[in-house]
């Protein structure tokens, strides 16, 4: 492996802007790479995700996923170095996407890269996935269609920890229905916003969930908006709360959603005048490829138990290495939700950044990380 060019192309991902929706420069670049390697199979999709292959004996498959959309820089003034420059100081890679995660892509790509011609490995695929920072595992989704891996390595910074498990994500409209009224006579009208102001202190008051694994599930309302806005004179008739809801493992569509359907029959009861609804938020967005990505927003958690073939792949890999292998779990929702959460696959993550180190100014990750994360992605495909 040759390391000096693999920082090389972690500063060209580094610089290339890519949000959610605009990663085509990122993937072309991808692309180039992985054909200069000599990978055996590289294309995009139709939805912009890029697949680079290695061809096995066909036994076994293990698949490396990242994602190269980035979250925005609202200051950049803020940040001692251009966020987009690809600059390396103090023994570190800086900019947006270089901790999550375009240095763990880009060790991915050259760690495996070393295996091209072995004769007796599993087919590796390295998944390089658009959407990740707003559909968490939608666009991933689209690659476990067509390719059905016995095994999935996530990139998302951990600091080389080997990752087992994470919290789920699911994002919910709870809407109360009045009655529109001129806001001199209140009394013929109903207002939403007082209804509203129940029903959260009733959703806030369910008893939260816990597993010995994940901890507890969280319940947090994030927006409150009435409808009309501004209401100059008139008594709103629509109220909308948003509730970002993590998971933990085990809970499915209706578990979650069913102690706040739950919640709105009680007060419907109560009091006859009082409406309300309850749904998943649902995005569509389009890809760079014209091609559309919806998504309903329940992603779910999951845990994958420590003597998995993965797992004890992993720690083989470490030891080989001489590294301590410190067993862990994301924090964050990642696209595990869609290969372990939904699919079942067997996942890890393990990524060479801190996690602190996310959509942070001055986000970076230092050089000799990236360079291990390599060798043992390289190790993992090579022992599974």
């Amino acid at each position: 492996m040759n390391k000096e060019k693999l920082i090389t192309f972690s500063q060209d991902l580094v610089k290339l802007k890519s949000l959610s929706g605009k990663e085509d420069g990122v993937a072309k670049r991808i692309v180039k790479e992985m054909k200069y390697l000599g990978y055996d199979e590289v294309t995009i999709d139709s939805y912009g995700n890029v697949i680079g292959k290695i061809k096995g004996n066909g036994k076994k498959t293990i698949l490396f996923e990242g994602h190269m959309d980035i979250v925005d820089v609202p200051t950049p003034e803020d940040w001692s170095v251009d966020p987009f420059g690809g600059v390396i100081k103090d023994g570190c890679l800086y900019g947006r996407g270089a901790a999550d995660m375009k240095s763990a892509l880009a060790a991915m790509i050259y760690g495996v890269s070393d295996l091209i011609n072995s004769k007796d490995i599993a087919d590796i695929y390295v998944v390089a996935v658009v959407y990740e920072e707003i559909f968490e595992g939608v666009g991933f989704g689209k690659v476990l269609d067509k390719i059905k891996p016995d095994a999935v390595v996530l990139g998302e910074p951990n600091n080389l920890e080997i990752a087992i498990g994470q919290k789920g994500r699911a994002e919910i409209i709870v809407e109360t229905i009045g009655v529109n009224a001129h806001s001199a006579h209140p009394e013929v009208g109903v207002n939403a916003i007082n209804n509203i102001i129940p029903l959260m202190n009733e959703i806030n008051n369910i008893p939260k969930v816990e597993s010995e694994k994940l901890g507890k599930g969280i319940l947090v309302t994030t927006d409150i908006l009435s409808s009309p806005y501004p209401g100059a004179s008139i008594i709103p008739d629509r109220c909308r709360a948003t509730i970002d809801r993590r998971l933990i493992e085990g809970e499915t569509h209706e578990s979650v959603i069913a102690p706040i359907k739950d919640v709105i029959n009680k007060l419907s009861k109560k009091d006859s005048s009082f409406k309300a609804e309850v749904k998943y938020s649902v995005e569509e967005l389009p890809t760079y490829t014209n091609n559309t990505l919806k998504s309903e927003r329940f992603y779910p958690g999951w845990v994958l138990s420590e003597s998995d073939i993965l797992v004890e792949s992993a720690k083989k890999v470490y030891n080989k290495l001489g590294l301590e292998s410190v067993i862990s779990k994301y924090l964050f929702c990642t696209d595990g939700s869609e290969s372990a959460g939904k699919r079942g696959i067997p996942t890890i993550g393990i990524g060479p950044a801190f996690a602190e180190m996310a959509h942070v100014v001055d986000e970076n990750v230092k050089i000799s990380k990236i360079i291990s994360a390599a060798e043992i992605y390289k190790g993992l495909a090579s022992e599974f």
